[in-house]
């Protein structure tokens, strides 16, 4: 049966036209011969659109009766025909003129400014209207796509040769997939999209990630991490240039070029059309240099619904070039409206309504302007003011772009549910893959190439010869399972029971976290195991004991802990702890054990400081109401001070390190001295209106546009279970991180805390702070002080901090060229600290950050009461941020 089907594939496609009823098909070529790929072709009766393949094809299926169809390139003149379609297919081939720009009477604007400028600020003012204008539609999206892998790197081959579970890739073929679709979209955002059939030849690919181009929209202000030219601050980041209009029926529309204005990854270039007195998007041909490949995109708009101008087609084309892989990525999609609603709630700007009167030339529309005039708001009032201004300055731009983006969203809620729901539903229809090629020739708007066809039959060809296999196929995946296991002791690997419910983690028997070296312990080797049950979807448990030998202390260290998950709602859980191991006095804040191992070994600087624990301790967490968040811990520990057992490295042997006692003005030997601690403590914090969403019933939190204030109570009990300690501590700080546009973000802090009691405390108890003395880290900068040693300023008695720290896309080096494509973000911060002994202190610093995505570098000076005091350099890998 599979070798009759796939005959017949290739009997279908070799003759297509035995499956068709009736219809039109042709290629779209220039006047000189050239095939014109991917030019639009639109039915007004229908308001469906689609484009030509690669090589310039269409065949449109039809039913009896009479089309307008309209054929238009980007650069060529629109070309409209009118067919009857009878019992047969109707082959037209179309030339497409190349489109000739006139330039209008020129205006002389202040400054010599290109005229492109006053058309994109009309532009820019009214994207917001533009991008709620359309409350509803249905559309029937074809969305097509292939990958060309055109080289792979021998070391990647060899990789994945060796990999089984790695996907089947071969340089030089072709891979092809496509999918119908339905898609509701409901103004603002929400979107649902069914799948109703799909095939695909990618390897291991989802072509549900791609079908979100189909809503990509120059009017938002941003897509995925490139500034839209309707943005409201496009001209920090662009050029315009007026390049002529053309007239397409009764409206003009302008070309205007798009020119960053320095190299970015964040920008596009290329070329925006915009219809003349309505300010809408007529077509966009634009590219984008990511460091993953040139993005190019184009999309033909069309009035499918009145004044509704909606993309009718779709192109994508990624030339992808990353760490030696290269391959052409090509999406086209193909969309057909139905059901328009218009967001009648909506004001129409006046001067819209004068436009739309004057092209209808009806009573109807100028009776309804007057009543719109006479109905208008304050706030409608500005906005025409600003509008009927035959020039724009920046700032009424800036400001006529807000004040329509408030009045399009009076009609939304007004202030946003804190529950976060997925607003892109995508559901797939029942045996979606299940369709054969004659299926597909019937409902394909845009040709399959020869290649496409091709790797549909290879694919098939596969199946049958996977079908032959299955007995070697078995034996190899018992070998394979074998050698996962048996390689996994030596890297690590993670286990699962029959049902997936219990997951056992081995970290492996070599790497950097099995081994450590430092001044105390000297050198320490480790095991550890995680186990991980799920009981539920919500309530979980894991277990992680960790054994590790200290050889120069000739010391068996271990840490054992153990969580249960429950009351998703309230986020609830309780752990329970114990360990007999070597701790830093700064355990929060402090520098990391691998980078102190090196520094050890190669430099003879061991910065960290280190103590005996053994302890036991429990705490639990759970939200009191929604926003509140309850932390209550204690535990008793024994304390011992260590010193230093070994004085090896690599380098300079002979000389010794540094004592183990950390360096503090405050530090007296009886915060050192063994003694026991008997803590507890509780941490309350508070979000106003935090937002979240639910996940398989458990709820996970994100941010909110209120800080958070967070109180910490903390008391060393004297006395109890021979505890030695008595010390009170109460502290607390309020913070917030604001985010906006791409990059950009403020973050703030600002806290206090005083000891009411510091009778008797061992030096883990003081209040420490995020210091970095070391030049290298592998933390977040924000909330840091980079240029204070770990141990010297902290304090038992009070204290006071504050830090400030903003990051943006381009503030001082990132104008310079050579740094202008990167997708790096600078940072300013600064910081303050006051405590008894170390009073006024301030620190201002300057970054670049994601550097190859997680580096940092930066320069940092430090002021004591006003005074200069020090400067400092860090590099940082923020692994944590």
């Amino acid at each position: 049966m599979l070798i009759q089907k796939l005959l017949l594939t290739g009997l279908i496609s070799l003759m297509p036209i035995l499956t068709f009823s009736q219809g039109i098909k042709g290629i779209v070529s220039d006047s000189e011969g050239n095939s014109v790929p991917f030019a639009t072709i639109y039915l007004k009766e229908t308001t469906s659109g689609t484009t030509t393949n690669d090589l310039g094809e269409y065949e449109i299926l039809l039913e009896k009766g009479q089309y307008t169809i309209v054929f238009q390139g980007l650069g060529f003149q629109k070309t409209e025909i009118t067919v009857d379609v009878n019992d047969e297919f109707i082959t037209n081939n179309i030339v497409l003129k190349k489109q000739e720009y006139r330039i209008k009477e020129v205006r002389v604007y202040s400054g010599g400014e290109d005229p492109a400028y006053p058309i994109m600020r009309k532009a820019i003012s009214l994207a917001p209207y533009y991008q709620r204008q359309t409350e509803q539609y249905k559309a029937e999206v074809y969305l097509k796509g292939s990958l060309l892998m055109k080289k792979i790197p021998k070391l990647f081959q060899k990789m994945m040769e060796k990999d089984e579970e790695a996907p089947d890739i071969k340089v030089g073929e072709t891979y092809t997939l496509e999918s119908m679709n339905e898609i509701e979209f409901t103004a603002p955002d929400i979107y649902n999209h069914t799948v109703l059939s799909s095939r695909s030849t990618f390897p291991d690919t989802n072509d549900d990630n791609v079908i979100g181009y189909i809503t990509y929209s120059f009017y938002e202000p941003t897509q995925d991490m490139a500034i839209s030219p309707l943005a409201p601050n496009a001209f920090s980041h662009y050029k315009f240039v007026y390049e002529g209009f053309f007239y397409e029926g009764d409206v003009a529309v302008n070309k205007i070029k798009v020119v960053p204005k320095r190299k970015s990854q964040q920008s596009y270039s290329g070329y925006i059309y915009i219809v003349d007195n309505l300010w809408n998007i007529h077509s966009i041909d634009v590219t984008n240099d990511a460091f993953y490949g040139e993005l190019n995109i184009k999309q033909v708009y069309a009035p499918v619904k009145e004044r509704s101008w909606l993309p009718i087609s779709h192109r994508f084309i990624l030339k992808a070039s990353i760490m030696g892989v290269k391959a052409d990525f090509r999406y086209a999609g193909s969309v057909k409206y139905s059901d328009i609603k218009l967001n009648t709630s909506l004001p129409v700007p006046n001067t819209l309504m004068k436009q739309y009167a004057a092209e209808d030339a009806a009573k109807e529309a100028a009776e309804t302007l007057a009543q719109e005039q006479a109905e208008q708001s304050r706030q409608q009032k500005k906005m025409e003011e600003l509008l009927a201004k035959e020039e724009l300055s920046n700032r009424d731009m800036i400001r006529l772009s807000r004040l329509i983006e408030k009045e399009s969203r009076k009609n939304e809620q007004e202030e946003e549910p804190l529950e976060i729901k997925d607003t892109y539903k995508i559901t797939h229809k029942k045996d979606t893959v299940s369709k054969d090629s004659s299926y597909w020739e019937t409902i394909r708007p845009i040709p399959l190439t020869s290649d496409e066809l091709r790797s549909f039959e290879v694919k098939d060809s596969i199946k049958l010869a996977e079908i032959k296999s299955d007995t070697t196929s078995t034996k190899k995946k018992k070998q394979s399972a074998f050698s996962k296991i048996s390689g996994g002791f030596l890297s690590g690997h993670t286990f699962y029971a029959n049902d997936s419910s219990t997951r056992i983690t081995y970290h492996g028997l070599i790497g950097l976290s099995q081994v450590d070296f430092n001044a105390v312990d000297g050198w320490s080797y480790q095991q550890k195991f995680t186990i991980r049950h799920k009981i539920d979807s919500v309530h979980s448990f894991r277990f992680e004991p960790m054994v590790a030998y200290a050889f120069a202390r000739e010391k068996v260290m271990w840490d054992a802990k153990a969580t249960y998950t429950f009351a998703p709602l309230k986020r609830a859980n309780i752990g329970l702890y114990g360990g007999q191991l070597s701790r830093d006095f700064n355990s929060r804040y402090g520098i990391d054990r691998t980078l102190n191992m090196f520094s050890a070994l190669f430099f003879k600087e061991h910065y960290m400081k280190l103590y005996q624990k053994d302890y036991v301790a429990a705490n639990g967490s759970f939200d009191l109401i929604h926003g509140m968040r309850i932390k209550l811990a204690a535990s008793y520990s024994q304390y011992e001070q260590l010193d230093n057992n070994t004085n090896w490295s690599i380098l300079e042997q002979d000389t010794p390190y540094v004592d183990n006692i950390p360096p503090n003005d405050q530090v007296g030997p009886e915060h050192l001295m063994d003694q026991s601690d008997l803590f507890t403590s509780i941490d309350i914090s508070y979000t106003p209106r935090r937002r979240y969403r639910m996940y398989k019933g458990r709820k996970i939190m994100y941010g909110s546009k209120y800080p958070t204030f967070r109180v910490n109570y903390v008391r060393g009990l004297n006395g109890v279970f021979e505890s030695d300690s008595d010390y009170e501590l109460i502290c607390g700080d309020i913070s917030q991180k604001r985010e906006w546009g791409i990059f950009n973000a403020f973050n703030w802090q600002v806290g206090a805390g005083y000891f009411s009691r510091n009778d008797q405390m061992h030096f883990s108890r003081f209040q420490h702070f995020n210091t970095s003395e070391i030049p290298v880290n592998f933390k977040s900068w924000n909330n840091a002080f980079m240029l204070l040693d770990d141990y010297r300023y902290s304090t038992n008695e009070w204290y006071a901090k504050a830090h400030v720290s903003y990051t943006a896309s381009y503030l001082l080096l990132k104008f310079l060229p050579g740094l202008s494509n990167r997708l790096w973000t600078e940072n300013l911060y600064t910081s303050y600290l006051t405590q008894p002994n170390y009073k006024n202190y301030a620190e201002v610093g300057y970054s670049m950050n994601q550097i190859f995505l997680i580096g940092s570098a930066g320069v940092f000076v430090g002021f004591e009461d006003g005074n200069y005091a020090r400067w400092g350099f860090r590099v940082g890998i923020n692994i944590n941020d």
